[in-house]
């Protein structure tokens, strides 16, 4: 700036300029000056802002993160649609030629099954499914582990003496030892021939539906995000589903039934032993005449549904509670032992057998079959 003045004032000496001039010239430099010490004190405040900050940030611990809750990582399964979705969306472009056929024909040094080796990768191949097609010797009352994940899974019973297994799958493996077999496929669907003489199986799909049929066996089930299917089985049963329904048809042995989230129908049967339960679902219960058991019915934000030909000689217990309510029900007591709101209990002709349902927030209904079906509960 002091230059800059120096050399106006030469200029006015020597006439280059007027003095009014040079005052002007003057004023507008000294305004500019100005502007820029303006301008520069305003970023370096800004600089300092953002020096201050990260200090301070670097001081500070970091925030936690807080867990999910056991409510959101349960809420996180997919749902039954959104699972079949996201199925067909990675089959959408499977052609039957891209098919890597794995039978027990197979030649090469990589023929399976591999000897001496207690689980078997039959392949690895996530790209597309593999169709396989394969029997196991088994031995007799043998135990039967079978795992699906992201598929679906059906059983049936056959008089054979082998357990054979047809699917699409991405990956399955299989595994033999002593009188226990392992077999586990992920993404597709299997269909397994299970022999009548084995002692016990246990299945279980991740998430998926399972239909089980013809089985000669004791069974313990499990189905996640799924639907869950049994009839004419010739052993005891029980059955666990989170998130699907639960029909069991024509089972000879003991029930036991705990259904989440799906409604729960039992029909058919000749067992003495039965036990249902359910949380936000309804229960449906078909019994034809019975005069000996224990049969249990436990509901929580649901209804449940009894059917009988009439001829129902035990010990019967209605109990609704938390607003739940009664249908009227007019039914043979012998003899009434107690009645409240929302409660009966009584014997019915010579007793015998024991009957209890039981539903919190629900309600229950006692219909004779010669409607031919269960009562539909109202909207109200």
């Amino acid at each position: 700036m002091e230059k800059d003045r120096l050399s106006i004032l030469e200029k006015v000496e020597q006439g280059e300029i007027s003095i009014e001039e040079a005052e002007l010239v003057l004023k507008q430099a000294s305004e500019e000056i100005e502007e820029a010490i303006d301008q520069t004190a305003v970023e370096e405040q800004k600089i300092e802002e953002i020096e201050t900050a990260d200090k301070l940030e670097e001081t500070l611990e970091p925030l936690p993160k807080e867990p999910l809750s056991e409510e959101s990582e349960e809420d996180y399964a997919p749902t039954r649609r959104e699972r079949k979705l996201a199925l067909a969306e990675k089959f959408q472009d499977w052609q039957p030629q891209m098919m890597i056929g794995v039978g027990e024909s197979s030649n090469g040094s990589q023929q399976w099954p591999w000897k001496d080796k207690g689980w078997q990768w039959m392949w690895q191949n996530f790209d597309h499914p593999v169709y396989v097609s394969h029997s196991i010797d088994v031995p007799a009352e043998s135990q039967l582990n079978i795992v699906s994940y992201q598929g679906d899974l059906f059983i049936r019973g056959w008089d054979e003496p082998t357990l054979k297994i047809n699917g699409a799958v991405f990956d399955i493996r299989i595994g033999q030892e002593d009188n226990i077999i392992r077999v586990a496929s992920s993404t597709g669907q299997m269909q397994i021939w299970v022999p009548n003489n084995i002692a016990q199986l246990e299945a279980k799909v991740n998430p998926g539906d399972m239909w089980i049929s013809n089985v000669s066996a004791d069974m313990d089930v499990y189905s996640q995000s799924g639907d869950l299917g049994c009839e004419h089985i010739r052993g005891n049963i029980k059955a666990r589903v989170n998130g699907g329904d639960v029909r069991l048809m024509g089972v000879q042995g003991s029930v036991y039934a705990n259904t989440i989230r799906g409604n729960t129908e039992v029909r058919d049967i000749s067992s003495s032993e039965v036990i249902l339960k359910a949380t936000e679902g309804d229960i449906w219960l078909s019994l034809d005449s019975v005069s000996n058991g224990n049969f249990r019915c436990e509901n929580d934000k649901g209804d449940i549904n009894l059917l009988t030909n009439g001829d129902l000689s035990c010990e019967l217990l209605v109990e609704a509670t938390k607003g739940g309510r009664l249908s009227p029900v007019i039914l043979p007591w012998q003899r009434l032992l107690e009645r409240a709101e929302g409660k009966l209990h009584g014997i019915l002709k010579d007793g015998g057998a024991s009957v209890s349902l039981i539903t919190q927030s629900g309600k229950i209904y006692i219909q004779e079959s010669w409607t031919n079906k269960f009562p539909m509960p109202s909207s109200s």
